[in-house]
């Protein structure tokens, strides 16, 4: 398992174990199986969540979706249609332990910069298959000067950290750690709106505690995607927050996403 956060994140108490909450909630979602399950990020998830997995992947006719599920083998990104596709079928061959291109994964991000949406799970595609990119994404951690980012805009030394936080920022002193990560907190709103779980890879890794003011700003927001509340729920239990509260004060469909995510960290 990969270690927690810094000191600061909080107690883990409340995030260990097994819990029937979430169980209840996975049982609810296996018998109605809510459009939610679909989105890109959540099925990458539920591929580790054997209950849903056995429950959706039978309805699933999409070849894209199911291998993000993991039923099935991704196809090829090479020959997709369009840059969302390419990128969710790149990011898919790498969750089957395939390997992509860094020539590919180089274009995907470059073509991604323009779409918001699309430019952090490039951009993490990139890291993964090239060397090259991490040590950049290293050399940009280390300048101690951190520009300024307009609130809810993407900017590239932001997508540095959520393209390979879990890679580089186990090398960098806590305070300056700790500056970072509330530096970062306000591409929650941005990765929110994509439901991206752009912040899930890393958050063992930044100072979670510095998190708590943009996680609560966006439980308390409106005008957000299905799902994204459920997510800020599992950001919580992953760095160590109370959730069980927020979690039950949420629809049903939000539960499901934070339920999927909460129960994927259990075979860690």
């Amino acid at each position: 398992m990969p270690p927690e956060s810094p000191s600061d994140s909080g107690s883990t108490a409340e995030a260990s174990g097994p819990d029937t909450a979430v169980d209840a909630v996975l049982a609810d979602a296996c018998a109605r199986l809510p459009a939610v399950l679909r989105a890109p990020a959540v099925l990458r998830l539920a591929r580790r969540v054997p209950v849903v997995r056995a429950a959706l992947g039978p309805t699933l006719t999409d070849p894209l979706e199911r291998s993000e599920l993991g039923i099935d083998a991704p196809p090829d990104p090479t020959q997709s249609d369009s840059l969302p596709h390419a990128i969710r079928a790149a990011m898919a061959t790498l969750d089957a332990g395939g390997t992509v291109s860094p020539s590919l994964a180089a274009r995907l991000e470059a073509d991604a910069k323009d779409h918001p949406d699309w430019w952090v799970p490039a951009a993490r595609v990139h890291l993964l298959t090239s060397g090259e990119r991490e040590r950049q994404a290293r050399a940009a951690l280390s300048n101690p000067e951190l520009p300024y980012v307009f609130p809810g805009e993407l900017h590239p030394r932001v997508v540095d950290v959520l393209a390979g936080g879990d890679r580089v920022l186990t090398a960098l002193h806590i305070d300056w750690l700790r500056k970072v990560t509330r530096w970062v907190g306000d591409a929650a709103l941005p990765d929110a709106r994509a439901l991206g779980f752009w912040f899930w890879p890393h958050l063992r890794y930044l100072a979670g505690g510095q998190l708590s003011k943009p996680l609560a700003r966006l439980l308390r927001g409106r005008r957000l995607p299905p799902g994204a509340k459920g997510m800020v729920v599992a950001y919580h239990a992953r760095i160590g927050k109370p959730w069980r509260s927020l979690m039950s004060a949420l629809p049903a469909d939000e539960q499901v996403v934070a339920a999927v995510a909460i129960a994927s960290d259990r075979l860690e």
